[in-house]
């Protein structure tokens, strides 16, 4: 452990947008440097990046939205530990660090609520039409008193399906909150053997086919990269509604417009883009049934909460020559 009454508190760099309470329960022990990334609107290249972690020789580092590559740890010597600031580890070169005999720890699950929360709101814009019957009002379409009881005309949740294209931490977050509303939740994940007892893992013909709305939860890789395709979207329930809160690469993008236009599905939501912002040309942005928002499912004040006592913790624990809770390379054994 640290004695902090013998020498020099260590430094850390925190370049995510972190919890004051955190930062404050940490000053003891260490000297601190904050700058948010969203406040100095500011990602370093590696070299800046070395340089930042240089001037105070800081022994730890943590991010949400900056990368560390191996030519930033082949600056730096004072460096032991980075703080990922999210579940996706690919913001650093596990292995260089590995090498570098550097601990990486990771914040598993820390949007998982928002997510859900997320995924509420826009099943719900869906369902009841919230969105389009606010846009009538504001553009003066409201004129006729008995129109409105016709187009908006909504439906509950109560009894339907939610589909869950992967059953993760998100997943599990979302069914936990959804069969809370009545609705009947299924899961199709090959990587999953169990699931709550309130969720019923099936086929995916099967999910498709019964789901009144389909969320995709699923991580985009080269697995499920236009998995659901103009074939899989016709196998979709008629009526139901799509919503993807992991890469809109899973879904053949032509099909689903194509889909919507047709009237086979009613709706969509899509959080997360291949590119941010969304290209000024993409497809998506012709459709009125489709709900559009900048990748913003997890943009929580508690996320923010979350993810600052996840490694907060672990980095204590770090310094107290205790394996991190979420440590990503556990076979470095390094401590201080």
């Amino acid at each position: 452990m640290i004695d902090n009454l013998t020498m020099s508190k260590p430094h850390i760099l925190i370049l995510a947008p972190f919890s004051q309470k955190y930062i404050t329960d940490l000053s003891s022990r260490f000297d601190i440097t904050h700058s948010s990334w969203l406040e100095t609107m500011k990602l370093r290249d590696p070299d800046e990046m070395a340089i930042l972690i240089n001037q105070n020789d800081s022994i730890a580092v943590v991010i949400e939205s900056d990368f560390i590559f191996e030519e930033t740890l082949d600056q730096v010597e004072s460096l032991k530990f980075i703080g990922i600031c999210r579940s996706a580890i690919n913001h650093v070169d596990i292995d260089a660090a590995t090498k570098h005999r550097i601990t990486v720890v990771n914040s598993p699950a820390r949007n998982a609520r928002a997510v859900a929360e997320y995924v509420l709101s826009v099943i719900l814009d869906i369902a009841r039409k919230t969105t389009a019957a606010n846009n009538y009002v504001h553009s003066g379409m409201w004129n006729n008193p008995i129109d409105a009881y016709i187009e908006f005309r909504g439906t509950e949740l109560k009894g339907k399906t939610l589909g869950l294209l992967g059953i993760g931490g998100i997943g599990r977050e979302i069914a936990k909150l959804m069969y809370k509303l009545d609705m009947k939740i299924l899961a199709h994940d090959p990587y999953v053997q169990d699931a709550p007892e309130y969720v019923e893992l099936t086929n995916i013909d099967k999910l498709l086919a019964s789901s009144d709305f389909l969320a995709t939860v699923a991580p985009l890789n080269e697995e499920t990269m236009g998995f659901l395709n103009a074939k899989r979207l016709s196998l979709m329930k008629k009526g139901s509604a799509l919503i993807t809160v992991s890469g809109v690469s899973i879904v053949d993008q032509t099909a689903l417009l194509k889909s919507i236009d047709s009237g086979h599905l009613s709706g969509a939501a899509i959080d997360v883009f291949d590119t941010h912002p969304v290209a000024p040309d993409s497809p998506l942005l012709s459709s009125d049934s489709i709900i559009l928002t900048p990748h913003i499912g997890g943009a929580t004040y508690e996320t923010i909460d979350r993810y600052s006592r996840m490694v907060a913790k672990d980095l204590l624990l770090f310094t107290e020559n205790t394996t991190p809770i979420n440590i990503v390379n556990p076979e470095v054994q390094n401590h201080i």
